[in-house]
């Protein structure tokens, strides 16, 4: 948001700077632009007349001190030169020498943007018959008061003054996408019921506009969230009920079953677990697609949450052989430490099955690039590489490279291709990334990067 500020901000600021450069410019040349200098020049016609009878009644001497009374004068200068080119006065602007001694017209010169703003020269005689030359100079109002310094203090001042409107013109301008960023904020941290305040849906403009679609939206998502939330607790509910029905009757028949029937008996109570362990994995996938409340997030200690799993999984498979490798030194991610434990357990509990006995599941933790790397690898046959990608995908199994048996279900291995998937989709809600690759020295293995708290 501080990027949109800053754009308007900058905006406003160079819109007034040029405002204030063209107004300058303007102002310089209103007067050759507008008869103004024509007004100017018209009274050089009495300096002309007085000159000249001056120097018919006092001469050279009279017309000297006549000369020196402009220099009291802010903004008009008078000059004379002899016949021989000679001012009468010392100190004479080189421009206005120049122009006195140019052969080429009697017309004024005008230089808006100069010192000398107007020039004009007109020849005097004496009561002898000399003739001399009266150049009268219209200094410019501007130079004054010291043209560079005016200008310098002027655009400073502009600059400060259009810099703070600038300032409040863009904080209220960007006031409502700031508040509207926190409203989205808080969706996306799953506070569902934020809304866009009143007073800026009351406003006429596309801001108003925007909060009142944005409040539409809001109100049907949450709207579907809390339907899809309610599906989700009448499924649970509707195919638990059943079963748990089904493994009283299951009791009931063992009791009154016959030796022969025991194994009939055993296949349907794998079943039903089978079953009962499906739509745990169905439930959990929607529950990660609608409920995902980051308020309930912590701060986790990634080691310990798998040194904790680490030994879950070898207290259920004590013959299988884990090693963790932690090579980190920060190691907190910001987390849902029950989600992000189930997928981390769900990765080990498959690595656990499929390496080759004998081998162990190599866990390496590692902070790289304010990531946190967690690679877990098994020592089993692999699976192709055209296939890697969709074992990420639900109900995705690939029975050449993974054999699935009755002792590998009752040894917790679900084999519906869930897992996996769960765990990419916890990955991917904690803003992180889950990569499947083959070992160059045989195994698959599973690439976790999920990003480190600052």
């Amino acid at each position: 948001m501080r990027g949109i500020f800053v754009k308007i901000y900058l905006a406003f600021l160079f819109t007034s700077l040029v405002a204030v450069v063209m107004t300058l410019l303007l102002a310089s040349y209103y007067r050759e632009w507008s008869n103004e200098s024509v007004n100017l020049i018209a009274p050089t016609g009495g300096y002309i007349s007085a000159a000249e009878l001056i120097l018919q009644r006092g001469g050279e001497p009279l017309l000297i001190e006549w000369l020196l009374t402009f220099e009291r004068h802010p903004s008009v200068n008078a000059y004379v030169f002899d016949s021989s080119g000679i001012s009468l006065l010392a100190g004479v602007p080189e421009v206005v020498r120049n122009y006195a001694l140019s052969s080429e017209s009697y017309d004024a010169l005008i230089n808006p943007l100069g010192r000398s703003e107007i020039i004009v020269k007109a020849p005097i005689s004496s009561y002898d018959g000399r003739f001399y030359l009266l150049v009268v100079e219209f200094i410019h109002p501007l130079s004054v008061f010291n043209l560079p310094e005016y200008l310098a203090w002027g655009f400073a001042a502009s600059l400060a003054l259009f810099a703070l409107l600038g300032f409040l013109l863009s904080g209220y301008f960007t006031q409502p996408l700031r508040r509207m960023q926190r409203s989205v904020r808080a969706m996306g941290l799953g506070d569902w019921s934020v809304r866009i305040p009143a007073y800026l849906q009351r406003r006429g403009d596309e801001f108003g506009e925007l909060s009142r679609e944005f409040n539409q939206m809001a109100g049907k998502l949450e709207r579907s969230l809390q339907d899809q939330k309610q599906l989700v607790r009448d499924v649970s509910h509707e195919l638990r009920s059943p079963l748990a029905r089904l493994r009283v009757a299951l009791e009931l028949a063992r009791l009154d079953s016959l030796a022969e029937q025991q194994e009939f008996l055993d296949r349907i109570e794998l079943e039903t677990q089978r079953l009962d362990e499906l739509i745990g994995d169905l439930l959990g996938m929607a529950r990660l697609e609608v409920e995902q409340d980051k308020r309930l997030w912590q701060t986790v200690d990634s080691e310990q949450l798998l040194r904790d799993i680490i030994a879950d999984a070898r207290f259920e498979r004590p013959d299988g052989d884990i090693r963790l490798y932690a090579q980190a030194q920060h190691c907190e991610l910001f987390a849902d430490p029950t989600l992000l434990a189930a997928a981390l357990e769900n990765i080990i509990r498959n690595a656990l099955l499929h390496t080759r006995p004998g081998t162990s599941v190599d866990i390496h933790l590692q902070n790289r690039q304010n990531c946190l790397h967690i690679n877990i690898r098994d020592h089993g046959p692999g699976v192709a590489d055209a296939q890697l990608a969709d074992l990420l995908r639900p109900f995705v199994r690939h029975e050449d490279a993974r054999q699935r048996s009755t002792e590998s279900l009752q040894q917790g291995h679900r084999g519906y291709g869930l897992g996996l998937a769960i765990a990419d989709k916890v990955v991917r809600a904690h803003e992180g990334s889950l990569t499947l690759s083959n070992h160059p020295q045989g195994g698959l293995q599973a690439d976790i990067c999920l990003p480190l708290t600052n």
